[in-house]
């Protein structure tokens, strides 16, 4: 009974008391607690308060979930044009959701409440050049992609990687019972237009970041570029599932899984470079050394190997549902493998 009354003296009594305890859970990364204080918040207002919108915005976000992200923070930005921070956020969530104009937009318009804001201005400039690029592509469209690449639009090589898109969707959502709900934008450019937008590091074959993007340079083998596109259609399969909350070892190593070609490092490729602790791994790989890279996804792929192995093909289909449904990664390991996450380091790691 004292507990019930300590618990009840805790809870929020004002629409001021949820917004304040909403921002609490926001900046603790509790994304589930942080949306459902905020919706109590606006529940109890008369009006809407464009920083009670922002904080759902910013939960909706967190939470992986971009079309109410883009309605709340759209709201905030409403009832208040010169909430810069709304319209950074929102500029992001569009240019992850590939609506790279509408991004542009959000920021030309902040700009008239905030004309020297630096990431404002940076992050424009950026996103103009990439639009300028863009303009120049042809375009070829598919059941489940919009493919955009330099060259007439009737480009035979164009087609062919189309119908390669659509054997990579099919391969790659069947294995994972996964298929995104979206048509995915993929992105043929060239080298140096690809280091130049996306700023990667040397050695990546490829990105997705909303986007599936893809060097190409002179003539591409198509087992190679079959392979290119099923490790990045992967981070899509894996994103649509789970937004939030895939470590990189995960996300990388079931890429690697997926690719189409017979190379795919397993647990014997441990053998050829220093291994890595998992847990160093849960990061991004972007700050990475070509060396440290390649350890790195090769310890990836060996651990994902060894998770299925060990927790059976199910595995990582309920991995990504509980951590799609919020589920911290741990807890949402455990239900899906019947195993520790500690436990499946130390023992993997150990071997």
């Amino acid at each position: 009974m004292l507990l019930l009354l300590l618990l009840l003296q805790g809870t929020p009594t004002t629409a001021a008391g949820w917004n304040d305890a909403g921002w609490r859970a926001l900046r603790a990364g509790r994304a589930e607690e942080a949306a459902a204080d905020f919706a109590e918040a606006l529940h109890r207002l008369p009006q809407s308060e464009p920083i009670v919108l922002l904080g759902a915005g910013a939960a909706a976000n967190m939470r992986g979930h971009a079309e109410e992200a883009r309605q709340y923070l759209a709201a905030a930005l409403k009832a208040q044009p010169s909430l810069t921070v709304a319209s950074l956020l929102l500029g992001e969530v569009l240019y992850r959701s590939a609506d790279l104009n509408g991004a542009i937009a959000v920021y030309e318009q902040a700009l008239a409440f905030d004309p020297d804001n630096r990431q404002l201005l940076s992050r424009l400039e950026a996103w103009r050049h990439e639009a300028a690029v863009h303009d120049t592509l042809s375009s070829r469209f598919a059941d489940h992609f919009t493919l955009l690449f330099e060259g007439p639009p009737d480009l035979p090589a164009a087609a062919r990687v189309t119908e390669l898109l659509e054997s990579v969707y099919w391969q790659v959502g069947g294995a994972l019972g996964v298929y995104p709900p979206d048509i995915v934008t993929v992105v043929l450019y060239s080298r140096e237009q690809f280091r130049d937008i996306t700023q990667s590091p040397s050695w990546a074959g490829g990105l997705y970041d909303g986007r599936i993007r893809i060097p190409i340079a002179g003539k591409v083998s198509e087992p190679e570029l079959r392979r290119v596109l099923a490790h990045e259609f992967t981070h899509v399969v894996v994103h649509s599932a789970a937004p939030r909350g895939v470590p990189q070892w995960l996300n990388e190593g079931l890429a690697m899984v997926m690719e189409a070609d017979k190379t795919t490092p397993s647990t014997a490729a441990r053998d050829e470079a220093p291994t890595p602790p998992l847990t160093q791994l849960e990061g991004s790989f972007e700050k990475l050394s070509p060396e440290q890279a390649s350890a790195a996804y090769a310890t990836s792929a060996a651990a994902t190997r060894a998770l299925i192995d060990r927790g059976g093909p199910m595995v990582i289909f309920n991995l990504l549902t509980e951590l799609g449904a919020g589920v911290p990664f741990e807890q949402a390991f455990e239900r899906a493998a019947f195993f520790s996450y500690r436990d499946f380091v130390q023992s993997w790691q150990g071997k």
